[in-house]
């Protein structure tokens, strides 16, 4: 009983934490993973620099985030990328470079981060984009797959064709909590860090705490413990 106790008290709690720090377990089920399909953008990223995997999860707000998974980023000096694969081991817990666009379904725009790492969001319909003033025309597939170019070494994106670069075909898959503990998600989509992160683990103290006092309420004030052993014995 104590180890049950103990072992659901940890899955409690890293479940409340994991849901306050953005994850979402939506995109596993098809009521709301159709969307991941339906306005998956359209990658194209240079040859022999593909991403390996790409992660989708649903957000609270309604948008769809794309994680893109490339095990790691080459500038093509071994000095310097062998010091930027350890800078990254250690401020996300592994090599691998992680690249996110997001696709809001309901009000058709797409975000990402471009030249210098800056933030942009673009409208679409059903064939054009508008992104600062700009159209650009016949970047939308079927009214949905807005297409989205790999453009730098540090893949970063942009809605303008990019030469030497070709479609990539890896299924989007939902992320799993692993995935995102794993990939440190909750690290790189928070620039306030420290906040983000005691805000979790707070909320999660908080209830975890309050459950175990309903729960000790109701086994030890209210009898039901006993109640519960009673029927075990009896069956057992």
């Amino acid at each position: 009983m104590v180890v049950l106790w103990i072992t659901g008290n940890l899955f409690l709690f890293f479940s409340i934490a994991l849901y306050e720090g953005g994850y979402t377990i939506r995109g596993y089920f098809p009521a709301y993973g159709e969307n991941a399909t339906t306005y998956a953008p359209i990658l194209y990223a240079p040859l022999n620099d593909e991403p390996e995997r790409v992660l989708y999860l649903l957000g609270r707000g309604g948008g769809v985030s794309y994680y893109y998974v490339w095990p790691t980023e080459r500038i093509g000096e071994p000095l310097v990328d062998r010091l930027y694969d350890y800078i990254r081991r250690l401020f996300y817990g592994s090599e691998a470079d992680i690249e996110s666009i997001t696709v809001y379904p309901e009000n058709r725009t797409i975000a990402f981060e471009t030249y210098g790492h800056r933030k942009v969001v673009a409208s679409f319909d059903e064939r054009n984009c508008y992104i600062d003033g700009e159209t650009i025309t016949g970047c939308v597939v079927n009214g949905t797959h807005v297409k989205v170019y790999v453009v730098t070494w540090n893949h970063v994106f942009s809605l303008h064709p990019k030469e030497g670069t070709v479609p990539i075909n890896v299924t989007p898959e939902p992320m799993s909590p692993w995935e995102y503990m794993h990939y440190s998600i909750f690290r790189r989509t928070n620039e306030s860090i420290k906040d983000a992160i005691i805000r979790a683990f707070a909320v999660a103290t908080g209830v975890t705490s309050l459950l175990n006092v309903g729960g000790y309420y109701l086994l030890a004030r209210r009898g039901l413990g006993k109640r519960i052993m009673k029927k075990l014995r009896r069956t057992s």
